[in-house]
């Protein structure tokens, strides 16, 4: 078994690792929030990862260490020119780099697509998230009780 750190799209065959990384990460942080987990089947997130693998406007760019998806990096178009960008790291695997190596390879596959604005938003108190957003240019935008809206044109 080697562990060795891969970042690629998702795939249709990534749906049950993905779940299972999905509750492990709601678990973990109080900044996540997935609630619809528990009706979540495995033959609909590989619909799902289907679906994104083929759009044009939509990726969903994962992080896999030993065989284990350790982190995503979601980018989903709300029209045909502005996406939401939504990032989730294992917490075992914080302060490793992932979430950078994540956003400059989604940022990459923005960059040959249609797509004009990239936002996201972000617990204020999330400092370390907001911190890595701005080292790639999201500027806030609005700003709100306990979140910001940060956005990046491209």
């Amino acid at each position: 078994m080697s562990e060795e750190l891969t970042l690629r799209e998702a795939i249709p065959s990534d749906a049950a690792k993905l779940i299972s990384f999905l509750k492990k990460a709601s678990q973990q942080s109080d900044f996540i929030v997935f609630e619809d987990l528990k009706d979540l089947t495995i033959e609909s997130e590989e619909e799902s990862l289907d679906a994104i693998y083929q759009s044009k406007l939509n990726e969903l760019m994962v992080a896999v260490f030993d065989e284990d998806i350790i982190g995503y990096c979601r980018i989903e178009a709300k029209d045909s020119e502005q996406a939401e960008l939504g990032i989730v790291i294992d917490k075992d695997f914080w302060n490793n780099g992932i979430a950078s190596y994540l956003i400059e390879d989604t940022l990459d596959w923005v960059g040959s697509s249609p797509l004009k604005k990239i936002f996201l938003e972000v617990y204020k108190n999330n400092s370390v998230a907001i911190h890595i957003y701005q080292k790639y240019d999201f500027t806030t935008e609005l700003t709100k009780d306990k979140t910001l809206i940060m956005s990046k044109m491209v």
